[in-house]
């Protein structure tokens, strides 16, 4: 990647080859942390809308910034050392191994 993916107060950036973190700028909420991961996996790493996008961290500090807020995600749970979980309907809740469709992640955009 070059240069730092932005989207509406949040930025992104590569952890590692397997990681990339999303970091809030202000105000967050897991729905914008799913909607920015969904936009960074299809328009940056060209990831098919039926990708699968895992949480490897949840909120915590950045490991790529100075701000207090960030997630990490993956699309390759396996090489990040995330074991997939079963899932959860609180999209705000992002746990380790939670996981979405590239394409269902990008919906929680619209809202």
């Amino acid at each position: 990647m070059i240069g730092t993916f932005n989207r509406d107060g949040y930025s992104v950036k590569k952890v590692n080859d397997a990681v990339y973190e999303a970091v809030a700028e202000e105000e967050f909420s897991g729905e914008a942390f799913w909607c920015v991961a969904g936009s960074y996996a299809q328009i940056d790493l060209k990831a098919s809308p039926n990708a699968k996008v895992y949480v490897v961290r949840c909120f915590g500090p950045s490991e790529t910034t100075v701000r207090r807020t960030a997630v990490q995600f993956t699309l390759d749970p396996q090489k990040a050392g995330v074991t997939p979980s079963e899932g959860t309907d609180d999209v705000n809740e992002l746990s380790i191994g939670e996981h979405m469709a590239v394409d269902v992640a990008r919906s929680h955009c619209e809202r």
